[in-house]
């Protein structure tokens, strides 16, 4: 599997597109009490597919991350008993059935390499960079490079898997209490960022006379426009203010 690339299935992009393009057309009932703007907003909606498919392979890779900051102590804790980086492999898909199932990345991850050491005679390194590169994690990389610059100079591998593993279970820790302290002030922004559509819904629910002239007006069209604008606007900034990279 290549964690960089996702292809959605024909069923996964109809429910996508249903989406939202009913997405829109609330959207466009809310700020202009009209179908034709709602199916307009609803069909440009469509066009967000890939960002939609980024978030998906953004959500993968973290769960893969999690799972490979696991890897890392079994692999650690064999290298440290005499074994090498392949028995490593080897040992930890059954050190890790217990806790995942066989359709988890990282036991497939770990079947993969084995087989490919196993079958096509391809060595720990080669099967580790290949997973790293398919992966496109850094933490993944830096770990690869440790093992890779250890077999070239040979430096002790024990201390440098133990070290280099403890240093980006670390990095990995870090990274999640701070997504996990934003996670918080996120919800927050998002709240603020939906409160013109809720006000001007709730306005629209219960004194719907009072909503004329903002649908019935150039002006008001107007201020829909900008208060939709500025809405999406919002939501774009706060995904991008709360990414957090180590």
């Amino acid at each position: 599997m290549d964690y960089r690339i996702l292809k959605l299935t024909a069923y996964e992009k109809i429910v996508f597109r249903l989406s939202a393009v009913g997405a829109g057309i609330l959207l466009g009932w809310i700020f202009y009490d009209n179908l034709i703007p709602g199916i307009i907003i609803g069909i440009l909606l469509t066009f967000s597919e890939n960002k939609y498919k980024e978030f998906l392979i953004a959500k993968r890779k973290e769960t893969l991350l999690m799972q490979f900051k696991d890897l890392l102590y079994s692999l650690s804790s064999a290298v440290s008993t005499g074994r090498s980086l392949g028995q490593a492999i080897d040992e930890s898909i059954n050190f890790w059935r217990g806790t995942y199932d066989e359709n988890d990345y990282i036991i497939k991850e770990l079947k993969l390499m084995s087989k490919k050491m196993r079958e096509s005679n391809i060595s720990d390194i080669d099967t580790f960079k290949d997973f790293a590169e398919r992966s496109d994690l850094d933490d993944v990389r830096d770990f690869m490079m440790v093992c890779k610059t250890c077999k070239e100079t040979g430096a002790d591998f024990t201390a440098a898997i133990d070290r280099g593993s403890e240093i980006i279970e670390n990095k990995i820790d870090i990274e999640r209490e701070l997504k996990s302290i934003t996670a918080q002030k996120k919800f927050e922004s998002k709240i603020v960022a939906l409160a013109p559509i809720v006000m001007i819904l709730a306005i629209k629910l219960l004194s719907p006379s009072y909503m004329i002239p903002l649908y019935e007006t150039n002006a008001g069209e107007i201020v829909s426009t900008v208060s939709l604008a500025l809405t999406a606007s919002g939501f774009i900034a706060i995904e991008r203010v709360n990414k957090i990279e180590i």
